[in-house]
């Protein structure tokens, strides 16, 4: 599937049982420091999932998680192994009820920190969502942009944004919902997802893939269709074969109306990645060009065809509100 890392390690067999199959862990308190030992592939520790509305860590009250949080953390560190602590949270990035007043501090404790939030599937979270303060009114929750606005909430909480890396959940079926109306997320969305949390400046993608959908398993990544499987492979495969260029500095510009971008310059050409932007539908989409790029046709990445370039802009199509469409211009000698 070209996933290298296990998330939240539990304590079923050894670890060894992942980590001999090449794959890295980021291990929970379960086990203990001489169970880990010097494994080169435990590389991080887990804190808690969903501290942040109570869940995981037994506070019974915002100060209460939070102090349960830093406690954890602190216990973790004082290993001195040289691992890096992750944590999960949830609705506490949207500003409502939750951790209200602490989100920064929640933030701060870890190094790494991931959100779950499945705009695609689950009614209830589209709720929640629709009631942050910072949610553009009128806009549709179910859309890939909402993942990437996600990412923009976890980077607010940053004293400076982006200081620590950030990652984002995308579910891969229906993720053990129980509300009305609960969806299963097709392969598409999945890929809509996780390229609009890239855009935001996402440095890691997480996959849910509890499921009970019915359709696709108990894990529906092992379990679903050879299909669906291969559709999210070659997602994953165009991630980690880009990682060189995602991982370079971003530069800011403003590319036109309707879109989400991210541009990049990396071995002699420049790259812009783009979605359609939150509240928008899909459609026709010009971009402009910064002035210092040049040229008369811009390559469209994996898709085999260019785009004419006139007066330093182009147009290009979006056909759903999950497509994704990178582009490589040369940068002048």
């Amino acid at each position: 599937m070209g996933i290298n890392t296990f998330q939240a390690v539990e304590h079923n067999d050894a670890l060894s049982v992942a980590t001999s199959k090449g794959i890295s862990c980021i291990v929970q308190d379960e086990f203990s420091a001489a169970e880990i030992g010097d494994d080169p592939l435990a590389v991080g520790l887990f804190a808690y999932d969903e501290c942040d509305i109570g869940l995981g860590c037994g506070g019974g009250s915002t100060d209460a998680n939070l102090a349960n949080m830093r406690a954890q953390v602190a216990n973790l560190r004082s290993r001195n192994d040289g691992r890096f602590v992750n944590a999960n949270y949830s609705k506490g990035v949207l500003g409502t009820w939750w951790a209200r007043g602490t989100m920064d501090d929640f933030m701060d404790a870890v190094d790494v920190a991931s959100v779950d939030n499945y705009a695609y599937t689950s009614p209830n979270i589209e709720t929640a969502i629709m009631q942050s303060p910072h949610w553009p009114e009128g806009a549709a929750v179910a859309r890939s942009a909402t993942y990437g606005w996600l990412v923009d909430r976890m980077r607010s909480y940053q004293s400076q944004a982006g200081s620590k890396p950030n990652w984002m959940f995308v579910e891969t079926a229906m993720p053990f919902l129980s509300d009305t109306g609960a969806r299963t997320i097709s392969p598409e969305q999945i890929e809509g997802a996780c390229w609009s949390a890239i855009i935001h400046e996402a440095r890691g993608i997480c996959f849910f893939q509890h499921n009970n959908d019915g359709i696709n398993g108990v894990y529906s990544l092992v379990d679903c269709s050879k299909e669906r499987r291969d559709l999210i492979r070659r997602s994953n495969a165009k991630i980690t074969a880009l990682a060189p260029v995602i991982n370079t500095q971003s530069y800011g510009w403003d590319f036109g109306p309707g879109l989400d971008t991210m541009l990049k310059a990396k071995d002699k050409f420049a790259y812009v990645f783009a979605e359609i932007s939150l509240g928008s539908e899909p459609g026709r989409r010009t971009f402009t060009l910064p002035p210092s790029l040049a040229g008369t046709s811009v390559d469209v990445v994996d898709e085999g065809r260019t785009v004419k370039l006139e007066g330093g802009k182009f147009t290009d199509e979006f056909a759903h509100e999950y497509t994704h469409h990178i582009y490589r211009i040369a940068l002048p000698s």
